[in-house]
């Protein structure tokens, strides 16, 4: 008897302890609702409203209106949305929490280098894909064209040369090579590879009909690039960079020796039901 009360006793006690462990998580949480905005007061449709440092997030509804809970006061939400700025908002105990989003326009205004002069990318509807000179000397490659591999879309690149140094052959349109233009000068593969990194200014990848200027050349798209050029009323700056790396093969062939040729040859005879001078005795001396 004593037995069975101490069991129902000390369920009770595991009980009571998982009950209040719930209870305590429960009251952490924290539900929050809240409206996102934009600049001129109109609801925002699939903004989306993640917790910062994990995956669950919500998206906005038609009206701009999300609910998500919070894990604690101190969790922050993550309010994003294509071509507006991101906010950062800490909940600290509040269950409404609206918000405006203001409209990012740097990069619209950002100038793309095209074949019949400069545009601001808001003004252009063609097929142009840019990268700037930033983005290709953080990249340690022994070739120009090794420096875009993932780096620019529109554009496909393949390795056409297995040995140490080769180059990376790149694919716009169809399967030939495109039209390299190096600051106005028709060019090819070999000159734009041989230019370094650090002297581009920026590269614009053409096709279809932004690159109709360039006529038949251009069938297989074009790439134009601008170089660095110096600059009136700027500060002399110096920028210094190295890296070190290794390329090698990864398997070195075995060559073969006299005694293997001389075998290779016995055995074609053979095969050939041909008499070969190359006795049993001579190939096992």
């Amino acid at each position: 008897m004593k037995v069975f009360i101490y069991e129902r006793t000390f369920f009770k006690l595991i009980l009571t302890f998982l009950m209040t462990f719930i209870s305590f998580i429960a009251f952490a949480q924290i539900a929050v609702k809240g409206k996102v905005l934009d600049e001129k007061g109109l609801g925002m449709p699939d903004v989306n409203v993640l917790l910062k440092g994990t995956t669950t997030g919500v998206k906005t509804d038609a009206a701009g209106n999300y609910n998500i809970t919070a894990p604690n006061p101190q969790a922050t939400l993550v309010f994003s949305y294509l071509s507006y700025v991101t906010q950062e908002i800490v909940v600290n105990q509040r269950t409404t929490i609206n918000v405006s989003l203001t409209a990012q326009d740097n990069t619209l205004d950002q100038v793309v280098v095209v074949g019949y002069g400069a545009q601001k990318r808001a003004t252009i509807t063609g097929a142009v894909s840019d990268i700037k000179s930033d983005a290709l000397m953080r990249t340690p490659a022994v070739t120009t064209s090794g420096a875009l591999v993932g780096k620019i879309q529109g554009v496909n690149t393949r390795q056409t040369d297995a040995r140490p140094g080769g180059t990376t052959g790149l694919q716009i349109r169809n399967l030939g090579e495109p039209l390299y233009v190096i600051d106005g000068v028709p060019s090819d593969a070999g000159q734009f590879n041989n230019l370094g990194q650090n002297d581009i200014e920026s590269i614009s990848i053409l096709k279809d009909a932004s690159a109709a200027i360039y006529g038949l050349r251009a069938a297989n798209g074009v790439v134009l690039v601008t170089t660095k050029k110096g600059r009136s009323n700027q500060p002399t700056t110096i920028n210094v960079s190295s890296y070190y790396g290794l390329q090698n093969f990864t398997r070195m062939p075995k060559p073969a020796n006299a005694g293997d040729y001389v075998q290779a040859l016995a055995e074609s005879d053979q095969n050939l039901n041909r008499t070969s001078i190359w006795t049993r005795e001579l190939l096992n001396k």
